[in-house]
């Protein structure tokens, strides 16, 4: 809880064959969209979903209607009430760390030993 995490993402209606109603490549930035784990930012079933995740790798969440819009459903995306959502996300980055960087906590918050 949070940790900045940078995602590239697609949400789609009633499965990975279904309707994709919102993508981190539509937001039309070209970057990865950004947010902080836990903090009501996303809908509860991506903040769920998102905890243990490493840089780079990808999961398929499939979020029933109760971590996601509900029964009241989002008239912005036009997703009716009670509607299943599934998620496919990768992971970029948690804190500015990206796949492959090796260095410690401490290396990236410039932080020294104490003698």
């Amino acid at each position: 809880r949070g940790d900045v995490l940078e995602i590239n993402y697609e949400a789609y209606l009633r499965g990975e064959d279904g309707i994709i109603y919102d993508s981190s490549a539509r937001r039309g930035t070209g970057q990865p969209y950004q947010f902080v784990l836990g903090s009501g930012d996303m809908i509860a079933g991506v903040d769920q979903g998102c905890y243990s995740m490493r840089p780079g790798e990808i999961r398929v969440l499939e979020i029933p209607p109760l971590l996601g819009y509900g029964s009241r459903g989002n008239r912005m995306f036009d997703i009716p009430g009670n509607t299943k959502l599934v998620w496919r996300i990768e992971l970029v980055s948690v804190n500015s760390v990206r796949e492959g960087d090796e260095r410690t906590r401490d290396e990236m918050e410039g932080r020294f030993a104490y003698e």
